[in-house]
């Protein structure tokens, strides 16, 4: 049997393994982008207050079929990861609550926000009071809690321009969110997504350290800021604020994937091995997570366990933007073993 040289094939995939998630996640960049995104979902009550936990959230394509399921966390918040663009509905039922839902697209931008409205059949009945556990690592602030309605008003505004594309308008009402209420760590937070879709990096960063300040707990601004940190290269930087979301929230597989990316970039395939094993485990239609698990399989030496992950990775994006180079490895590992 020939024997395969992971350096031979690594060559044609590593590059753009490491670029890929940049262009997924800056919207107007030229070239051409990986495609899928996240779905940010905020479920809020009648009165803007953020909804409870457990509230069943269904992602469907826009022809009908579901998608996916997720529940809310404590605060209302779910987030899906799309593996593929396309129109979708994302939709709540529950019982004693009217159904709502919303259209959301993702086509050339990778972040879409929602926002749903628990809306009470029996108004009689006042909504009960959101209250996160005190161990929660996911929950919202005391200070979030405290949110004048004015703020909260805008906070949505912004939310829905971003779900639009029009990070400007955005950042119109996400800054008068900030002015009415500047103690608002969630405000902060969509404002560093605002400028991300503005490709403005600094300020990106600045505004989710500063939501991090207000509430060192918020387990989605470590995210986003090791997601920012891997596009531009601050390998350390990711590191430390990946390792601190998965410090509050070890079953993340987001944040898996993430750090599995800054190993990866910075040679430590060996730590990346088992972050990037769960992440696709747990996001098994994250089609780049099987790219970069299919390339620690090959420098594991594991032939048949690489050319698995990369036919995994055209199976769900046959029309991906790495999918030429991942076919031409195909191709190659197929004959190997073959001989």
């Amino acid at each position: 049997m020939i024997r395969i040289s992971p350096c031979f094939l690594l060559l044609s995939l590593a590059s753009l393994l490491i670029t890929a998630p940049v262009c997924a996640q800056r919207p107007g960049a030229g070239g051409a982008r990986a495609p899928g995104g996240v779905i940010d979902v905020q479920v809020r009550y009648e009165d803007g207050r953020p909804g409870p936990r457990g509230i069943h959230v269904r992602l469907e394509s826009a022809e009908g079929g579901a998608e996916a399921d997720l529940d809310t966390v404590d605060g209302g918040k779910c987030e899906f990861r799309q593996p593929t663009n396309g129109v979708f509905i994302v939709r709540i039922s529950e019982s004693n609550y009217k159904e709502v839902s919303e259209r959301v697209e993702i086509i050339g931008n990778p972040m879409a926000y929602v926002v749903l409205k628990l809306i009470p059949l029996n108004k009689s009945q006042p909504p009960p009071v959101s209250v996160p556990p005190p161990d929660s690592t996911n929950s919202v602030s005391v200070k979030d809690l405290a949110v004048p309605d004015d703020a909260r008003k805008e906070y949505d505004k912004g939310e829905s321009a971003l779900a639009s594309r029009n990070p400007e308008e955005g950042l119109k009402h996400i800054q008068k969110a900030i002015k009415i209420y500047p103690d608002y760590p969630q405000a902060y937070r969509l404002l560093g997504e605002a400028y991300l879709q503005k490709q403005d990096w600094e300020q990106a960063e600045a505004a989710l350290k500063h939501s991090i300040s207000l509430e060192p707990k918020l387990v989605a601004s470590y995210l986003d800021l090791g997601g920012l940190r891997n596009q531009t290269k601050n390998y350390p930087g990711a590191e430390e604020a990946l390792k601190k979301c998965l410090e509050l929230s070890p079953d993340t597989p987001a944040a898996q994937y993430e750090l599995a990316k800054t190993y990866w970039a910075t040679g430590r395939w060996q730590d990346a091995a088992p972050l990037a094993e769960s992440a696709v485990q747990k996001l098994p239609d994250m089609a780049s997570a099987h790219v970069l698990l299919g390339n620690i399989r090959l420098k594991q030496r594991n032939a048949a366990g690489a050319l698995h992950e990369f036919q995994e990775y055209l199976r769900l994006e046959p029309e991906g933007s790495m999918a030429p180079q991942v076919r031409d490895v195909v191709a190659k590992l197929q004959k190997a073993l073959a001989s």
